[in-house]
């Protein structure tokens, strides 16, 4: 293996050692409640979900590699590139992958049934620069393990093209998973309040930030 393809994979470790941290600290143990076009969406970020995102590839099981990941005892010897994944692209969905933490508190686009090449994605975010692809899970059974979205793949594009429709988000709330009601406010359209919000959506945020978002307003 010649010396630049050495430093790519070290670049590349040494990327995928700082989106774990934030991906684990910001996402991971989290749901978010994304409100657009009066409807609503749960999202969660899962540990497994990691590898995939990061667009390197790896003989690691999922589990594995993001253990290795934020324990930063990932080896460059464990990932290598392929002309699917190539070193530019997994370079880039890196960059993205650091940013998700902030695409998830602030303002962007919901879109609605997404169709790439290999994969179809019932809801997709997006800041204009790369979008975010979810699906629900489901067993072996078919049937749907919870309510919640999973972010499960980071494409380097807007995929406004790709998608059927596309909403502004109007509010986007957080809560650990342990949490009955969302106790936290990421974002909100600056010309709307709580009051746009639907019966429904309001029973699933927590008195004291509805109060406090009243007296602000």
């Amino acid at each position: 293996m010649n010396k630049k393809k050495i430093n790519d994979r070290k670049f590349i470790v040494n990327e995928i050692h700082k989106a774990a941290q934030l991906y684990k600290e910001q996402l991971v143990g989290k749901k978010f409640l994304y409100v657009f076009d009066g409807r609503y969406i749960e999202v969660c970020y899962k540990a497994e979900n990691f590898r995939h995102l990061t667009g390197a590839e790896t003989t690691l099981s999922a589990k594995r590699f993001y253990q290795y990941a934020v324990k930063r005892q990932l080896q460059s010897s464990q990932i290598y590139f392929t002309s699917r994944h190539p070193y530019s692209l997994c370079k880039k969905k890196l960059m993205h992958l650091c940013e998700i933490a902030v695409l998830a508190g602030t303002e962007n686009f919901m879109l609605e049934e997404i169709l790439t090449n290999t994969k179809s994605y019932r809801f997709g975010t997006t800041n204009l620069r790369f979008t975010l692809c979810m699906n629900k899970e489901y067993d072996d059974e078919g049937k749907e393990k919870s309510e919640c979205y999973i972010a499960q793949s980071l494409r380097d594009e807007d995929c406004f093209r790709k998608s059927t429709a596309a909403y502004e988000v109007t509010h986007i709330f957080s809560k650990c998973n342990t949490d009955k009601k969302y106790s936290s406010l990421l974002f909100m359209d600056k010309r709307l309040n709580m009051k746009n919000l639907s019966d429904n959506i309001v029973s699933m945020i927590d008195e004291r930030l509805l109060h406090m978002n009243s007296i602000n307003h």
